[in-house]
């Protein structure tokens, strides 16, 4: 998805395993136009793998209702909506979700979760647009000096072969 989304929050949760001791940071992107919420992971404190990608929480919506309807599911339900197939995607976003209150635990079933107050979760991000909150994309920035990194590592390395005598 493109960045076409407006950054209404950022925050930090704990990962879902109690063993975990490190923190992702999430962000919470707004469409105006589609006027849908939008989940990422942007970092983990503990150094996995993750993707980035803008999860549309209607998708996650429609993955529980469809998937596990009132019973307790797993996270493993929104590893399809990734494109990149990390294996730490779908467990990092149920714990973002967690952090909203948008999904529950369930008692004495440890990694299990049930729906929780997507009411609550949407009338808070409302006061936030309301509000005009729009805070800077710091994943698209780092994109941009990486992309720039790239093309200088190119042209120098272009121009140092042009100044290598060839060999016959």
């Amino acid at each position: 998805m493109t960045s076409t989304l407006r950054i209404i929050k950022k925050s930090t949760s704990p990962k879902l395993s109690p063993r975990a001791l490190s923190a992702l940071t999430y962000h919470v992107g707004y469409d105006e136009t589609a006027k849908t919420f939008h989940f990422r992971i942007t970092a983990n404190s503990g150094g996995g793998f993750f993707s980035n990608e803008w999860i549309a929480l209607n998708d996650v919506l429609d993955t529980i209702e469809t998937t596990s309807s009132d019973k307790p599911f797993k996270a493993i339900i929104f590893k399809p909506l990734y494109q990149s197939k990390g294996s730490n995607n779908h467990g990092f976003l149920a714990a973002a979700l967690r952090a909203e209150n948008l999904l529950l635990p369930v008692e004495k079933q440890l990694m299990s979760h049930t729906l929780g107050d997507v009411k609550g979760f949407k009338a808070a991000m409302q006061q936030l647009i309301k509000n005009k909150v729009s805070l800077d994309d710091d994943v698209a920035e780092a994109e941009k000096i990486k992309e720039a990194n790239r093309a200088e590592l190119i042209a120098t390395m272009k121009a140092a072969a042009k100044k290598k005598p060839t060999s016959k």
